[in-house]
């Protein structure tokens, strides 16, 4: 009898754990979704883009020669974007209210999730029991 109790609480919290894993693993691809778009593109958006390419391609292939050459030389002679970048960017050289307030928050969700982890860990320790 106490070893089918012992089966149990393993077999319930190899349930348990195996839902959280597949959830944050669903959670990560559906923020990662969010931010880039879609991992997979659809069989209709990998046509347009083909399309798109071969269209491109037509345009590149019935331009006359010396036009080629000439838009080589402009893209030679203008700068290049990361150069204009790195002289318009601003450098901080201070700490701003804003930054201050980012990094406390972020050192309270530290902390936070560092006792909730404790708590979920002692939490399965009761339920498993101690030895």
């Amino acid at each position: 009898m106490r070893m089918r109790h012992f089966y149990f609480k393993v077999s319930l919290f190899g349930l348990l754990l195996l839902f959280c894993i597949l959830f944050g693993v669903s959670l990560a691809n559906t923020g990662v979704e969010r931010i880039q778009g879609p991992l997979t593109p659809s069989s209709k958006d990998a046509q347009e883009a083909i399309a798109k390419v071969k269209v491109t391609a037509l345009a590149a292939e019935t331009t006359p020669a010396p036009a080629k050459a000439e838009v080589k030389a402009k893209e030679a002679k203008a700068p290049s974007k990361n150069e204009k970048e790195t002289k318009d960017e601003p450098v901080a050289d201070h700490d701003n209210a804003l930054n201050h307030v980012g990094n406390k928050l972020g050192d309270l969700l530290q902390i936070a999730a560092h006792h909730g982890i404790k708590l979920f860990v002692s939490l399965f320790d009761a339920v498993l029991g101690k030895g």
